[in-house]
């Protein structure tokens, strides 16, 4: 077995010398979603929808074949499209995590028009990506924007590729929160397939800190016990793709129950920013 796992680590230290992440998506289409909420869920993870200045009806919308979730029609989306907005004043509304997980948000498809869905929509958009409240990227989108009241291509939604957006790759920033603006007459938006990934996990957050919190026993098949903290804090578990799978808090010496989890590598990652790597056989 000791082979087995130093073979194991070998590969997985190859992977995150050439990637510096291992990570894992999903997307929310949101037909499962309850309409005319405000918030929403998706691989366990909660997000909540924000109005943007002088808005007030952004929610979870049902239209029959109103919706692209990526390759055809659906039937649900976020927009605007309740009450009655000013008009020509353009619109904005955010996507936050619900308890202030960071998140890397990878692409969504967005509807733009006029509120009256007639042709002849001339705005800009901007994606402002915010972590903790501060700005971590911007990218304003001035071309390439579907007239979404044509309804083609995409059922009439523009695609937005963080990883190529603006020039740069910020599908892999970390963030808990994403705020969709539109200037001008862009009026009406829609966002449908909500691609999102877990928290990226760089080398660094691979890192054990020597004369830091260490973890015994390890490997262990029902409990990891820490010694060496100097108070009470948060703590995060992840899976070897990054995802979190538990939080808590934890003292010094205190255990942790890791029968539930199937057998491989984790990572506890505690709130001072230290991570040690621990086996669960």
């Amino acid at each position: 077995m000791k082979t087995n796992y130093s073979l194991f680590f070998l590969l997985l230290s190859i992977l995150v010398l050439n990637s510096n992440y291992l990570i894992a998506q999903s997307t929310e289409d949101f037909e499962s979603e309850t309409p005319g909420m405000t918030t929403f869920a998706d691989n366990g993870q909660n997000f909540t929808v924000t109005n943007g200045p002088g808005e007030t009806t952004y929610d979870i919308e049902t239209f029959t074949n109103g919706g692209w979730n990526g390759t055809g029609t659906d039937h649900q989306f976020i927009d605007n499209s309740s009450g009655g907005a000013l008009q020509n004043d353009g619109s904005s509304f955010s996507i936050t995590t619900a308890d202030g997980t960071d998140i890397t948000i990878k692409s969504f498809y967005l509807f733009v028009s006029k509120q009256n869905l007639t042709t002849g929509v001339s705005t800009i958009l901007t994606f402002t990506g915010k972590k903790n409240g501060s700005t971590v990227y911007t990218v304003v989108k001035s071309t390439g924007i579907v007239d979404g009241a044509n309804f083609t291509p995409n059922n009439g939604f523009t695609f937005i590729d963080l990883s190529t957006e603006g020039g740069s790759d910020n599908s892999n920033t970390n963030v808990d929160e994403i705020i969709i603006s539109a200037t001008a007459n862009g009026d009406y938006l829609a966002l449908d397939a909500f691609t999102w990934g877990a928290e990226v996990l760089s080398i660094n957050d691979f890192e054990v800190q020597q004369n830091k919190a260490k973890i015994f026993p390890n490997p262990s098949s029902d409990f990891i016990q820490v010694i060496g903290l100097s108070k009470t804090g948060s703590y995060n578990l992840h899976n070897i793709l990054g995802k979190r799978i538990k939080k808590g808090t934890i003292s010094n010496n205190e255990q942790i129950d890791i029968q539930y989890l199937t057998n491989g590598i984790y990572f506890l990652k505690f709130e001072n920013g230290n991570t040690i790597k621990f086996i669960k056989e």
